[in-house]
């Protein structure tokens, strides 16, 4: 099962979508997971600090209250698969591209740089 960087779905003739990025938190190190139905973003991890996690959101559609639910699993090649609930109703099951994953690398780009900077300098 390929990743993709947005993966899309359909609840209640909404458009669902779930997106992946890296966020500041932890030096760079961590990612968030957001689920959006149709334009309203109504569950974001927030980059925790766990390899394999579930998280739950209550949001109101329509006038009535909801209950989303993501579980992820360990991220492998920039991409965490997951599965996303709705009210108890499995919405989808996928993998999702971490769209900036390079950002995780600049302990390495900095290493570098420095390594450069030394052997220049010397």
């Amino acid at each position: 099962m390929s990743a993709q960087r947005v993966v899309s779905a359909s609840w209640q003739g909404q458009p669902v979508s779930v997106s992946c990025h890296m966020v500041s938190r932890y030096a760079w190190t961590s990612a968030t997971i957001d689920v959006a139905v149709g334009e309203q973003v109504v569950l974001r991890t927030g980059g925790a600090a766990k390899v394999t996690g579930r998280h739950a959101e209550t949001f109101e559609f329509r006038g009535t209250r909801h209950t989303a639910e993501l579980s992820w699993g360990v991220s492998l090649w920039y991409a965490f698969p997951f599965s996303l609930t709705i009210d108890g109703t499995e919405i989808v099951k996928s993998r999702v591209s971490i769209s900036n994953w390079w950002l995780a690398w600049w302990p390495f780009y900095l290493a570098l740089g420095i390594g450069v900077c030394w052997v220049l300098l010397r």
